[in-house]
């Protein structure tokens, strides 16, 4: 890879960054069994287990020099650093119009972060 094919990624750094999120750990799906009287029923269901990761789209975002991010960012990574000892992290895999964050659910509120976003191309 030559340093012209390095230099011609975009990029993008978003200051002051606030990740809400908490990191879902997923569906349970469950039966269980109820008596009441001589009657039995079953039911089934299922639930979430842990809270909902945040959304993030990349047009809703504005870099350190004021600029709007591009609805669309061809094969986007994201690195966030928190400003905290909490950890911030990106959630699965990003696409193309956005991706989801979270922070480690025993953090005290939200934290701040930094974001730094490159486009990988194709």
């Amino acid at each position: 890879m030559g340093l012209a094919e390095v230099t011609s990624r975009r990029m993008w750094f978003v200051p002051d960054f606030t990740v809400w999120g908490l990191p879902n750990m997923g569906e349970l799906a469950f039966v269980t069994l109820e008596q009441v009287g001589a009657e039995k029923t079953v039911l089934y269901g299922s639930c979430s287990v842990g809270e909902s990761s945040q959304e993030v789209s990349f047009d809703d975002l504005v870099d350190f020099r004021g600029n709007v991010l591009p609805e669309i960012i061809e094969s986007p990574r994201v690195f966030l650093r928190s400003h905290t000892s909490d950890a911030v992290f990106v959630v699965g895999s990003e696409s193309g119009t956005s991706f989801k964050v979270a922070r480690e659910a025993d953090s005290s509120g939200p934290v701040a972060a930094d974001l730094l976003i490159i486009e990988m191309g194709g």
